[in-house]
């Protein structure tokens, strides 16, 4: 239904915004699933002046792979767009969705760590 509503230029553009955003979230899931594994793991043995620093440590790390990937996406995203296609429309369509995928990388960077923090702790809680 969404599809009909719009062309096939605007299609292709969101298409290649939505895989790139969504590669994106892999990596940031990858952090969230690590930091799940190392608190859980120095949570199981009490240990909660590890349990903060390895908090802090992700959440700094988070922040970090955040604000690299909104970087590298908007650079990359800006002038690699030739990469995904040859049609000056698309690309040109392409920009406006740069500041989407760019610009939520930290806060979905945050959101997955901390779902992951949360799960690593709450394992050990439940289990």
């Amino acid at each position: 239904m969404l599809a009909a509503c719009h062309d096939a230029t605007t299609m292709a553009a969101f298409q290649i915004c939505a895989q790139i955003w969504l590669a994106t979230l892999l990596l940031a899931d990858g952090l969230a699933v690590a930091s799940q594994a190392l608190l859980a793991s120095v949570f199981a043995k009490k240990d909660h002046y590890k349990v903060a620093v390895t908090t802090a440590r992700v959440l700094q790390l988070a922040v970090v792979l955040g604000v690299g990937l909104t970087a590298f996406l908007a650079a990359g995203m800006w002038f690699g767009g030739s990469v995904f296609t040859s049609d000056a429309a698309v690309i040109s369509t392409n920009h406006k969705g740069v500041l989407f995928v760019a610009g939520t990388q930290t806060i979905n960077t945050l959101a997955f760590v901390f779902d992951g923090e949360w799960r690593g702790m709450a394992s050990i809680r439940i289990g």
